[in-house]
């Protein structure tokens, strides 16, 4: 009778204790492995320099089942260096705090979690949005990539598989020194409970758009002030997240200010894009993916540009159009749906349920345990 796949999964946090996109994807793939697979560890770290919330907790909150370690995540908080040197100090806490690695015959690290693993024969790296690996927007922006770019580059190549969300990040990982055949490609989840059977039906009058400025993407704020000046209709324009103040011209601009996709914000952000027709991410760089989904998974329609894994996790939705950076293109597809507004609809998300994107995980962990051992036979 075969063992059970033994799994160590590692992340530098877990939401809803640590914001962001990583944090959100650690916190469904772990719950949903747990039920999955009879010898889960997940090593997590708490937010920066403040405790980790404790293991009960966690269990009790995402319903993991297996053992959790809880590691401190200590930083300065300032340059690319210090943010380097933090997540490499993580990784080598996380290593110590699990003890003998060799027990495991997957480790699945999220970002450079992964660093101090390197030496493990089932290492599977998700890195997540590979922003280190694109090219920079400015000379602030040039620096702290390239100080990230080689060690990202290392870890991936130490890796006997790298999960991509799709799109253009799997060249990116191509790219930096991994083979095809090691690039699993795995998309994205989207969240149960925003997940609608019956969308809310659209507001009367003009086209409502909505753009969620996170951490996720570069903003593309050019892009759309372009898109603004040339648009001849007017629309309504809500902007959720941190943004200067924008020329509105003909336009009925609301800055909503920040929301966090978690927590008490949750739901505040979940009424404002019911109110919208359609989410445009008009960004130049990134990947704000799981905004994407979160507006299909509402029943709203999306417009974004051709960067990161949009077009992968658009292919199936119809009317969403995947454009070029430019304003010009932006101007004339929201003119088109200004012209005649996108009802609501539900998309089919089946690809992004979480229970599927957890099943891909542990085919992927199987498929390494058994290369592992016809290698060690050989």
């Amino acid at each position: 009778m075969e063992r059970s796949l033994r799994i160590l999964m590692l992340t530098d946090g877990l939401a809803p204790w640590v914001g962001g996109e990583g944090p959100r994807h650690a916190a469904m793939l772990a719950k949903h492995l747990s039920s999955l697979c009879d010898e889960l560890t997940v090593a997590y770290c708490g937010p920066r320099n403040a405790p980790a919330p404790r293991a009960d907790v966690v269990r009790g909150a995402l319903g993991i089942r297996g053992e959790l370690i809880a590691v401190p995540y200590k930083s300065e908080r300032g340059l690319a260096a210090h943010e380097l040197r933090a997540a490499k100090s993580c990784s080598r806490a996380l290593r110590e705090a699990v003890g003998d690695v060799g027990r495991f015959d997957v480790v699945y690290a999220q970002g450079l979690t992964g660093w101090a693993f390197r030496d493990h024969p089932g290492l599977v790296v998700n890195p997540l949005g590979l922003t280190m690996l694109k090219n920079p927007l400015t000379a602030q922006d040039s620096l702290n990539r390239f100080i990230h770019r080689q060690p990202t580059r290392s870890l991936l190549k130490s890796a006997q598989s790298v999960i991509s969300f799709g799109g253009h990040l799997t060249e990116l990982i191509r790219r930096s020194g991994v083979a095809s055949q090691a690039i699993a490609e795995i998309p994205r989840g989207v969240q149960g409970d925003w997940l609608t059977r019956k969308p809310t039906p659209r507001m009367a009058g003009p086209l409502r758009a909505l753009l969620i400025n996170d951490d996720t993407t570069a903003s593309g704020s050019s892009i759309l002030q372009e898109a603004l000046a040339a648009l001849k209709t007017p629309i309504a324009l809500d902007i959720v997240g941190p943004w200067h103040t924008i020329p509105a011209g003909i336009h009925d601009v609301t800055l909503c200010g920040e929301l966090r996709s978690e927590g008490r914000d949750r739901e505040r952000l979940r009424a404002i894009l019911d109110a919208s027709d359609v989410l445009i991410v008009p960004a130049r760089a990134g990947d704000a993916s799981a905004l994407i989904l979160d507006a299909l998974a509402r029943g709203r329609h999306v417009i974004a540009t051709d960067v990161g894994a949009h077009a992968a996790h658009l292919s199936a939705a119809p009317d969403c159009p995947i454009i070029p950076p430019t304003g010009k293109v932006l101007a004339a597809a929201l003119a088109d749906f200004a012209a005649h507004p996108p009802m609501p609809r539900r998309f089919d998300l089946a690809r992004h349920v979480w229970a599927r994107i957890a099943t891909d995980h542990i085919r992927l962990f199987q498929q390494i345990r058994g290369g592992n051992r016809n290698r060690t036979r050989g």
